[in-house]
């Protein structure tokens, strides 16, 4: 079962990555960040991109509901694959320390280890709870 400390600390991660999306989209992080770059190559026009991205999206949206419909350990590793944010974000503050400046989203993903520390925590107790 998924604790209320963890439903909390998912809450407030939540806030963090919608406050840290605002951030990207105000500082121009899409055209400066090398993935962004790369993966926008692949696609030749913006329909053919926003077709293969929206229907990614909601392919994946359908599965990761399934599995939260499953449960039991399925439900806690689909909040592990969510917890991975907390470690893919930390290329912000790496790219600003490559670049030698400010990077665009540096500024709440210097959030993401303290939110990630806590959520990871929590998230090992509750599997653990499951399997005692």
């Amino acid at each position: 079962m998924v604790s209320s400390k963890l439903k909390k600390i998912l809450l407030i991660s939540l806030l963090l990555i919608y406050a840290h999306g605002l951030e990207e989209i105000i500082t121009g992080f899409y055209p400066r960040d090398r993935y962004m770059i790369f993966f926008s190559s692949l696609f030749t026009d913006v329909p053919q991109a926003t077709y293969w991205i929206s229907h990614t999206m909601i392919w994946f949206f359908f599965f990761i509901s399934f599995l939260l419909v499953i449960g039991g350990r399925w439900k806690f590793i689909v909040l592990a694959l969510f917890g991975s944010i907390f470690f893919i974000e930390l290329h912000h503050s790496i790219d600003a320390l490559l670049t030698n400046g400010y990077y665009p989203g540096m500024i709440t993903a210097t959030f993401y280890p303290v939110v990630g520390i806590f959520y990871w925590r929590q998230l090992l107790i509750d599997w653990r709870k499951k399997n005692s």
